[in-house]
């Protein structure tokens, strides 16, 4: 690993004090592997796992696979999330009482998705989350990681955060994991050792109180936000929690933590927040606080005279129950919204363009439904609609590097294909030949012995 900059071994001891040779000394410990598994799919088991305390469905593996090589890893059956970010679905447990049944949830800074999955979870398909990412390349890596995961009231955009806050009162729910100066990363990441900077940390801070300033209005009255960092850095941290409480009108929450978990309580003058350290915590660095926005409007979006959705009709929608769903026309690709959400879900989309919305269906010809290659990834499909290809792990692995080698009989016309009874992509079997139709962006590139 790179040697830390001077400047932080500095704020560090006069920030620790006593503690800090124990703290510098863990910052350099190797970092544990965890993930956290999608129980609305066959998640698979993992030998001699630790269970994470503050999240039900993470764990600590005893060592780092190679995720790449396991099709249920690409089935979106689980995510290898770092251990710390976790602690947001206990957040979310413990604040549930004060949100709606149906919650618009917005994840400000979403990718590459780990806490959008964790969130989606959470909602288990009812409201609606709208998961955004400023950076082109990276929104299309979180779209990809929200299509796996399988939830159908999911939104990705690729908007600015003052676009966002245009748009009106709308979300009961923000996490705003906010840019940072990386410092909890230094155990893993050399990058962010290298990249760090004392004039780069107050960059971050006076960056994430223009995204906070932007997104403000979006925010119902009596909405919660989450606010979050991998950083220890005070002024990014309880400081800036400081500086939106003397800024906005907002009441603090204190959330109930284990005194087993090893998380540190930081207080502030009107509230408190809390904290991932390296030598209290097997995880990384994080810090988190939430609050209650306690002015502005109530939730007022309004709908878009013209929408970039229309309705399909008479359109045989293959998924659990299809009479929750509308199918919609999204320029020439179809797909269904929840009936419920489904005004609100198209007006966010005609506000913010979304690149992901919904659950995909495909195309519509004369002849057939050309299935989306999502769509077998999608916790609500009906697999009663498609005969099933149920592959062995290698088998599985050829077809997600694009290649075809299974020899048994195959069942001509459109298949789901899956590992361990778990639904991943689609073939098409059309006499001697099948069509791959894994997407080409996710395709495996390793060669598989």
């Amino acid at each position: 690993m790179q040697p830390l900059n001077n400047l932080f071994i500095s704020r560090i001891k006069e920030q620790f004090s006593t503690e800090a040779t124990n703290f510098l000394s863990a910052i350099d410990r190797e970092p544990r592997t965890s993930v956290r598994i999608n129980r609305s799919k066959n998640a698979p088991q993992f030998a001699n796992a630790t269970p994470i305390p503050w999240n039900a469905d993470g764990m600590w593996l005893n060592e780092r696979p190679l995720f790449t090589l396991d099709p249920l890893f690409h089935a979106g059956t689980y995510y290898p999330q770092e251990a710390s970010s976790m602690v947001i679905g206990h957040i979310l447990r413990s604040i549930e009482h004060l949100l709606p049944t149906a919650p618009a949830v917005l994840d400000l800074c979403a990718a590459p998705g780990g806490k959008s999955t964790l969130l989606a979870s959470w909602l288990n398909n009812s409201g609606v989350l709208v998961a955004n990412e400023i950076v082109r390349q990276r929104a299309w890596i979180l779209r990809e990681n929200i299509a796996k995961w399988g939830f159908g009231n999911c939104v990705v955009t690729n908007a600015d955060s003052a676009t966002i806050g245009q748009i009106g009162a709308t979300f009961d729910l923000a996490l705003i994991d906010a840019p940072c100066s990386g410092e909890g990363m230094f155990r893993k990441d050399d990058t962010a050792r290298t990249e760090w900077s004392a004039d780069n940390a107050a960059m971050c801070a006076d960056r994430q109180k223009e995204i906070i300033t932007n997104v403000w209005d979006s925010i119902a009255e009596g909405g919660i936000v989450i606010y979050s960092t991998c950083t220890f850095n005070p002024a990014e941290n309880e400081l800036q929690a400081e500086w939106i409480n003397q800024h906005f009108d907002v009441e603090f929450i204190s959330i109930p933590m284990q005194p087993q978990w090893g998380i540190s309580t930081v207080p502030f003058s009107c509230g408190e927040g809390y904290a991932f350290y390296p030598h209290k915590v097997d995880g990384e660095g994080f810090f988190v606080c939430a609050m209650r926005k306690t002015s502005g409007e109530n939730r007022r979006i309004k709908p878009s005279k013209k929408s970039i959705l229309t309705e399909a009709r008479n359109v045989s929608i293959p998924l659990l129950h299809p009479t929750n769903y509308i199918a919609m026309q999204l320029s020439d690709e179809l797909i269904a919204l929840p009936r419920s959400q489904a005004t609100l879900l198209a007006t966010i989309a005609t506000k913010l363009r979304p690149i992901w919305i919904g659950t995909p269906l495909g195309k519509l010809t004369r002849k057939e439904l050309i299935p989306a290659e999502e769509l077998a990834l999608q916790t609500a499909i009906d697999t009663s609609a498609y005969p099933i290809i149920n592959l062995s792990p290698t088998d599985a692995l050829h077809y997600l590097r694009g290649e075809w080698t299974y020899t048994q009989t195959t069942p001509q016309g459109w298949c789901i294909v899956a590992c361990n009874n778990q639904p991943i992509g689609f073939v098409k079997a059309m006499g001697n030949r099948v069509n791959n139709y894994w997407p080409k962006d996710w395709r495996i590139r390793m060669q598989i012995s």
